[in-house]
């Protein structure tokens, strides 16, 4: 029986261990990841380069998202997954320090992001099946809520460690990783095959369905221009003479304020899930301010502004779609659907950063060119998304 009182008690023992996933594979990505930059930057990479071995990463989880849910899929091999996954971007964070050059980075990025992804689609697969309509939003809520307090704690430290010297985050995140292999084996009841139950069978040309590409493809432009944005205004604040330890402040202070929108987003859900569509389309329209104002608004407490409301904008827009996702893709293929969920991420992160850097070395460092160009894009997300609720979700 769940019992009320701490937020921590409310919950059975295996959604914590869910939740300490969450933590550590977001604290890994966000601590080695947003101030990319920076350290490619020290180790002597340009603008062009650092784009590309940025966009290794995502196209890592990009290729492997919707392999690993397959995966799974066909296998019932939860557990087994996150700890793959765990131990695999704990090394190649721990032998990223050790490697120089263009390419080798390339390769280790790459492999770091393949094993990442895999965890991410399985623990919302776990949350999603829920049959309970409250239990799901609820945990799919506090486990966006511990994502996101991971990502504040990732950018203090972080920021503090790059002024210091950036190797020692990967040091620090690859050790972090490792030290959850026995949690995640206290794991139980995690594994299964799905398409088991209620002889459900699988459709293979389900992905190649005209309105899913209407779905997925809103996804991908959204995540190409806020990963365009996010790897790249860390050097428009330095460039600014912010310094590394107060860039992370101001993305992990930033980032704590849509704490309080995740409780709030999931109980509007499971109130009236008609309207889940309608949250998207919220979320779409927040995200293209960051990128208006972020060329302004870069002195004193200002500089908060752009990061807060992108924050915000991922609550609405991040909760809804997954659990949209849940209600429209086939029970059996949940796992493979959220997992091309991650792809679209990922493909929007492998482009982003690329487009961007070349945009930006195209307009000679025109940071308030760049910003402002790649708001059209999701101004193209929300407009098909649009399409996409009209055809198919309109009541």
């Amino acid at each position: 029986m769940k019992k009320r009182g701490l937020p921590f008690r409310y919950f059975s023992s295996q959604f914590l261990i869910l939740m300490l996933v969450a933590f550590v594979a977001n604290f890994t990505y966000i601590s080695t990841s947003i101030l990319f930059a920076l350290f490619a930057k020290k180790i002597g990479l340009n603008i062009t380069e650092t784009g590309i071995v940025i966009s290794a990463l995502t196209l890592g989880a990009l290729i492997g998202g919707p392999i690993w849910g397959k995966f799974v899929d066909r296998t019932g091999k939860r557990k087994m997954t996150i700890l793959i996954s765990m131990i695999g971007q704990g090394v190649f964070c721990l032998i990223t320090p050790f490697i120089s050059g263009f390419f080798p980075l390339l390769i280790v990025r790459f492999g770091f992001g393949w094993f990442w992804v895999a965890q991410t689609p399985i623990v919302n697969e776990i949350i999603i099946k829920k049959r309970n309509i409250e239990a799901r939003n609820r945990e799919l809520s506090w486990i966006n809520i511990v994502r996101g307090v991971s990502y504040s704690i990732a950018m203090l430290v972080s920021g503090y460690l790059s002024d210091f010297d950036p190797t020692w985050n990967f040091y620090l995140a690859g050790f972090v990783s490792l030290a959850i292999i026995y949690p995640i084996l206290l794991l139980k009841k995690v594994d299964g095959l799905r398409n088991q139950e209620k002889d459900l069978i699988i459709d293979n040309r389900w992905i190649l369905k005209w309105k899913n590409f209407l779905f997925y493809l809103p996804i991908f432009l959204r995540s190409t221009a806020v990963n365009g944005l996010s790897f790249f205004i860390p050097l428009f604040w330095k460039e600014k003479g912010l310094s590394a330890a107060f860039i992370g402040m101001v993305l992990g202070v930033s980032n704590l304020i849509q704490l309080m929108f995740f409780p709030i987003v999931g109980k509007t859900c499971s109130r009236k899930m008609k309207n889940i569509p309608s949250i998207i389309l919220f979320g779409y329209t927040l995200t293209i301010i960051p990128f208006i104002v972020a060329p302004f608004l870069y002195r004193g407490i200002l500089v908060f502004v752009p990061q807060s409301v992108l924050s915000i904008s991922w609550v609405f827009f991040y909760i809804a779609t997954t659990l949209l996702l849940g209600e429209i893709a086939p029970l059996s293929q949940r796992t493979e659907a959220l997992g091309w969920m991650e792809t679209a991420f990922n493909l929007g992160g492998t482009i982003g950063p690329i487009t961007f850097s070349y945009i930006l070395a195209g307009s000679n460092n025109n940071y308030p060119l760049s910003f402002l160009s790649f708001s059209l894009v999701v101004f193209l997300a929300l407009i098909i998304f649009s399409s996409y609720e009209r055809k198919y979700h309109h009541r």
